[in-house]
């Protein structure tokens, strides 16, 4: 599938000061293009992709699922770009397999180890010498019920984690078949939480995890971050969850595993989704792949996607399986060494996969380098390893001379006739240095940046497999990716180089620790993100967006409280722009930092630059926010011919609804693209004990008997005999304000409650003055309506919604 657009050259017209506008180029005419959700070929059959794995090996990528029940063996694919799969057949047929759940492959010093258990039914650990298999089964059933998983941390210490009624329980592992007794931590999704994963990333320790029964619409994706190591203590960040939808087209979403992309410095995130119903009943599985980011310690998901074409991923600049007879690409000046035909760029990473052809003990003195920064024989870095020592040593040579940077020790385990990595990753002031993904150096970097890449073989005589660099490092391959909208997009994303990603009237000189050498105004929040700031009129920023479909959508624009009114003006490619203005003494500037409902812009389908300029004030920017928008017509909500979704068992009376006094009766009514608006209600309390209340701005509302009680995203007004309170619903509930109040029982009262931007106002008995007069600084900004009785016959009656004025 191929777009083509062309080159859009931008410039500012009317005004002679300001500078022209590099040209930026929306997608290359040969782009590759995906959509989830994937279909592959020889999928299980009534069952599809479940609970997907992808493991990076040797630049390849290999993914693993769930075995349908009942049959025997583990299904695998391959791919070089995670787009196009390829069939490898059944990596084992062991009876033990029968029905496996969840099987994760780890490769460490020669062998690959397979974790599954089987129709959830404790764990197995089989092995082979390929990712391909054949795996053999080589322990007996280790426990620990379902959805296992392992971690190396650099120290080459191992881990596990699984499910747990609590919370992930992680373990130590002596070995890779032995499981310690466990601890549980605070990854928690209320109850049931499972299909857990931990990667590390710039020291911090980051798990994605799944709640909500399986086949829950409600299924969904949490982040947690540690720094104290795998057992935490986990922070659970406020952006999430990161990944959830409950149409029945794009349900269920979960299941997450985290893979290294293409090029090496992008991370995506691989899930499965639900649809319909396999011939056995439950709903079949499909596989979907979504591009993550980072924005300091904050992790973002760049989706969830669904019928949404996305830029395939980027591959490397340079790459080759050198085994595999690549020599065009590379060059040979010498003997021993052999060079990348192409430069680095001064930010780069660069990958090394090799092995010996002989045992260490012949090896001796003998050395392979891996070099970098090449620019003659005389003038290079590089990761020497020597393995007669098991030790890296980073080197630099500088007119012939060699001079140690650092040094660090491997495991003495280690066999170097197997393949192994060294990946290099210089950024802006620093190199770090992986040894088959443990991180054993850091250090200032050196004079010396881009050159050539490749291998100076001592003594030794290496086979060289896959071999690779890309001229991003440290998440910066985030700032050029396309932000899918719908979707958030963070402020600090912007696109590269000066005057054409941003434009500053004037360099800032207090230089941040994040894209240090932009001189653009950047600080870091105290929840380890960053912020970007516009500070003098004409400073601009910009971004590459795609648009799902041509809607007015809705902006939320998240900032930190302005000292006076600020003015942004937002245009797309360069179009006439919508101006927005920023009260500095807006409500919801009680709090520091708060995200405002600021406009609407018209966006066409496809691919567009996004342009953020400051014409007055100062702005402090962190993220925003693009939502379809839809202003509603006013509507008598309990009109049968309306849309509704509902769970429970409310009954209708004349002219309203009754709860049925057993159950957690809901009926949620409207669009999720609401977003201003305001609703009235008349509700009756039927007896003392009645509890129920009113939904807005409610989104991924979801119904299992097996998952958490609140389980919707938005607003809910509590009603009781003796209390009114506002509640904000995130698939749990948090008491955001509350009033006493004394209803009498069988008396019908009108409830009005006004949303607008953040703002949430809740009217009782006519009163002209709100009850509850609430801004929350980090709002939900749109939704559907809704009523609920709590297991009481609490009745609504006369229902409206209607439009604000603008």
């Amino acid at each position: 599938m191929m777009v083509v657009l062309l080159a859009v050259s931008l410039m500012l017209s009317g005004c002679q000061s300001e500078p022209e506008e590099a040209e930026v180029i929306l997608l290359k005419e040969d782009a590759k293009m995906y959509t989830n959700s994937f279909k592959l070929d020889q999928e299980w059959e009534d069952y599809g992709i479940g609970d997907p794995f992808i493991m990076r090996y040797n630049g390849k990528f290999y993914l693993y699922c769930s075995t349908k029940d009942w049959r025997p063996g583990i299904k695998a694919w391959s791919s070089e770009n995670l787009v196009d799969w390829n069939y490898e057949g059944l990596v084992t047929e062991d009876v033990i397999t029968t029905g496996a759940y969840a099987p994760e492959v780890f490769y460490w010093n020669g062998s690959f180890y397979l974790y599954t258990s089987p129709a959830g039914q404790g764990h197995y650990v089989l092995q082979s010498d390929s990712p391909t298999g054949p795996f053999v089964v080589k322990t007996d059933n280790l426990g620990n019920t379902i959805d296992g998983s392992v971690f190396i941390d650099d120290d080459g210490k191992w881990y596990f984690t699984n499910a747990g009624t609590q919370g992930i329980v992680a373990h130590e592992m002596p070995d890779p078949f032995t499981i310690d007794v466990g601890i549980t931590t605070n990854a928690f999704l209320g109850h049931w939480t499972e299909g857990s994963m931990i990667w590390k990333r710039n020291g911090l320790y980051y798990m994605t995890y799944t709640g909500n029964h399986v086949f829950s619409n409600g299924y969904r994706v949490n982040y947690a971050i540690s720094k104290d190591g795998p057992f935490g203590d986990y922070t659970v960040p406020s952006n999430n969850p990161i990944v959830i939808n409950v149409k029945d087209e794009f349900k269920g979403l979960g299941h997450s595993a985290t893979v290294l992309g293409p090029d090496m410095d992008s991370y995506y995130l691989t899930y499965h989704n639900l649809v319909g119903r396999s011939a056995e009943g439950p709903p079949v599985r499909e596989l979907n792949i979504d591009r993550l980011a980072y924005n300091g310690d904050k992790l973002v998901i760049m989706g969830p996607t669904h019928d949404h074409q996305q830029p395939a991923p980027a591959m490397p600049a340079w790459y080759g399986w050198l085994s595999e007879g690549s020599s065009n690409l590379t060059e040979s000046p010498k003997e021993g060494t052999v060079l990348s035909t192409e430069s680095t760029d001064e930010t780069f990473i660069a990958e090394y996969n090799f092995r010996l052809n002989s045992t260490v003990a012949s090896v001796g003195n003998g050395s392979i380098a891996t070099v970098f920064s090449y620019l003659d024989e005389s003038n290079y870095a590089a990761v020497k390893l020597l393995p007669a020592k098991h030790e890296v040593r980073y080197v630099i040579v500088k007119n012939g001379a060699e001079e140690q940077i650092a040094h660090a020790a491997l495991p003495n385990e280690f066999d170097y006739t197997k393949l192994h990595t060294i990946r290099v990753e210089r950024r802006e002031g620093s190199v770090l240095v992986f040894f088959d993904g443990m991180k054993k150096m850091e250090e200032g970097a050196a004079e010396s940046a881009g050159g050539k890449m490749g291998y100076i073989a001592d003594q030794t005589k290496p086979i060289y497999e896959y071999t690779a660099f890309t001229n991003d490092a440290d998440g910066s391959s985030d700032f050029e990716a396309y932000k899918p909208v719908p979707g958030a997009i963070e402020a600090v994303h912007y696109l590269k180089d000066a005057e054409r990603g941003f434009h500053t009237e004037q360099k800032t000189i207090e230089a941040s620790d994040y894209r240090r050498a932009d001189g653009v105004p950047i600080r870091k929040q105290e929840n380890g993100s960053y912020s970007v700031s516009l500070l003098q009129s004409g400073d601009w920023l910009k971004y590459k967006i795609n648009a799902n479909e041509a809607a007015n959508y809705g902006v939320g624009l998240t900032l930190r409280k302005p000292k006076k009114d600020v003015v942004l003006e937002w245009s797309i490619d360069g179009g006439e722009a919508v101006k927005t203005t920023i009260k500095a003494d807006h409500p919801a500037f009680a709090e520091d930092i708060a995200k405002l409902r600021i406009g609407t812009m018209d966006i066409s389908a496809g691919f567009h630059e996004l342009k953020v300029k400051l014409k007055s004030g100062q702005a402090e920017l962190l993220n925003f926010e693009f939502f379809a928008a839809e202003k509603l017509e006013t509507q008598q909500l309990f009109d049968q011919s309306l849309s509704q979704t509902g769970m429970g068992l409310f009954g209708p009376i004349e002219g309203g609804y009754k709860g049925s006094g057993t159950e957690d009766d809901m009926l949620f009514i409207g669009s999720d693209n609401w977003d201003d608006y305001e609703l009235s209600v008349d509700v009756q309390l039927n007896e003392a004990a009645d509890a129920g209340g009113v939904f807005v701005r409610e989104t991924n509302e979801s119904y299992h008997p097996n998952q958490v009680r609140d389980a919707a995203m938005g607003y809910y007004i509590g009603i009781s005999s003796s209390q009114l309170t506002l509640n904000r619903l995130n698939y749990d509930m948090m008491l955001m304000t509350s009033e006493t109040v004394e209803l009498e029982i069988g008396r019908r009262y009108p409830l009005k409650i006004v949303v607008k931007g953040g703002s949430i106002r809740v009217f009782l008995d006519g009163e002209s003055k709100p009850l509850i007069d609430y801004t929350d600084a980090n709002p939900f900004l749109h939704g559907k309506a809704g009523i609920r009785s709590e297991r009481s016959a609490m009745a609504f009656y006369n229902m409206m919604a209607k439009p604000l004025e603008d």
